[in-house]
């Protein structure tokens, strides 16, 4: 018998806005801040065509940033007792007072209208360890049907941010997340399956584990290829893989220290004209965040339209710099991330093509179903390496004839992105290393370049 878990509940707003509320009526500090990063998680977690763990977590984390003039300090702590709060509370205010003025401090925010939304789903809420054992057993099941192996998890949660400062200003989101993914292997292939979902009603497992065992079984006995340039199917996951790594570069600090391709760039052609990359924290087709961690509205900012190159995400201290308003990308609120702004929803939009169609009408090529290890070496060009996984093979007149022994890529992003030749219709979520979500279709690509090969 499976223990099943309460409802999911959290905290309630009141509730947040009072512990923010006993940290600034304890600091004497010119301007006060306070973030309010709450989450309770339920993971299952499967290996060798079982489940081995079922564990929950919740936490609030609260970060405080307090200033005296241009002087700020921060501090964090996860204990919500008053002696804790006014622990934390004297530790920022001691830190700030030994800091240099800091001349580019922007202050803390004054109270915008924040557009609110809807992004909680009643069935992730109560969605309980024997739901999530529904799931996982098509994939175990299946997979051992078949003489493989099943590994992954299925995380479902409650995600709840507030921010509070000095100046009224009081501001809450909470949003619930489904996030599932599986690898299964033989003895010499593998096969990847991942959804990711507001709603964990809407995570299929059946789809997921015929997805994921089609990869293994089709992948067996793979075969070397030379290194080179090769037309290229990318599923989804492989371009939400280049999307992630390209995003990480997208912010103003970056744009202003000439550090990110966009430095100087903007209104350019720089890639295809199919493609539109956009930030956007309302869309509830992403992970939306509806106000950054200074608890500015976001506003939809236009990285590429049809392929020309638009601006950069946003804070207050870089918006003052360049005598612009914030986009609402402060991330350095967050107790997992520096300064500076970063994109936190990106989507790149859909085209018109199947990938059965981009399939068919390649002569010869390589489909990948996503990648690994992947690192940009230089986001001023956007060269990023990295190599496949989990389904690698061989395109010859418009069918996959061969599994392929994984390769190694180096490449720029913009370069694969301006060589593109067919666009998915469809788009596919996953979580990004900001807490927020990336959605991107598959992509066809000419003149990709392969520089290595491996034996596994």
């Amino acid at each position: 018998m499976i223990d099943q878990s309460p409802r999911t509940t959290g905290f309630s707003p009141d509730q947040l806005h009072e512990v923010a509320r006993k940290v600034l009526r304890a600091t004497d500090a010119d301007e006060a801040q306070v973030t309010l990063d709450g989450h309770t998680e339920h993971l299952t977690r499967f290996a060798n065509n079982y489940i081995h763990q079922n564990v929950s977590e919740s936490d609030l984390t609260v970060t405080i940033r307090v200033a005296f003039g241009t002087k700020v300090g921060q501090a964090i702590t996860n204990d919500l007792s008053d002696d804790a709060l006014a622990r934390a509370v004297e530790s920022a205010e001691q830190l700030a007072k030994l800091q240099p003025e800091n001349l580019e401090f922007p202050g803390f925010a004054r109270p915008q209208a924040v557009r609110g939304v809807d992004a909680t789903s009643d069935r992730t809420l109560g969605f309980t360890p024997g739901d999530r054992a529904r799931v996982v057993k098509h994939v175990t099941d299946d997979a051992a049907k078949e003489g493989l192996t099943a590994a992954g998890s299925f995380k479902t949660g409650l995600r709840q941010i507030a921010i509070a400062n000095s100046h009224d200003l009081f501001a809450y989101h909470q949003h619930t997340l489904a996030d599932f993914n599986t690898v299964v292997m033989g003895d010499d292939s593998s096969g990847w399956a991942a959804d990711v979902h507001l709603d964990a009603g809407l995570v299929d497992g059946e789809a997921l584990a015929e997805e994921a065992i089609d990869k293994a079984m089709r992948s067996r006995k793979p075969q070397s290829l030379e290194p080179g340039h090769y037309t290229v199917v990318l599923e989804e996951y492989a371009v939400l893989d280049m999307l992630m790594y390209l995003g990480m570069h997208l912010g103003a600090e970056e744009v202003r220290e000439g550090r990110s391709f966009l430095t100087g760039r903007a209104g350019e052609q720089l890639i295809h004209p199919d493609i539109s990359i956009w930030d956007d924290g309302h869309d509830i087709s992403g992970i939306p965040a509806p106000f950054d961690f200074e608890g500015t509205p976001k506003q939809r900012v236009e990285i590429f339209t049809r392929g020309k190159a638009g601006t950069a995400c946003y804070d207050m201290r870089t918006a003052k710099l360049d005598g612009r308003l914030s986009t609402g990308h402060y991330s350095g609120g967050s107790p997992f991330w520096g300064a500076g702004p970063q994109a936190w929803n990106l989507f790149m939009g859909a085209g018109r093509h199947t990938k059965d169609e981009m399939l068919e009408s390649t002569e010869r090529g390589i489909w990948v179903t996503r990648f690994h290890y992947c690192n940009m070496l230089d986001p001023r060009k956007t060269t990023l390496t990295g190599m496949t996984r989990d389904g690698t093979f061989l395109i010859e007149d418009g069918k996959l004839t061969k599994p392929l022994l994984n390769m190694r890529f180096t490449h720029a992003v913009l370069d694969a992105l301006r060589d593109v030749v067919m666009v998915g219709s469809k788009t596919k979520l996953e979580c990004n290393y900001f807490g927020g979500g990336n959605r991107a279709p598959a992509l066809k690509i000419e003149n990709f370049r392969f520089t290595g090969k491996t034996s596994f």
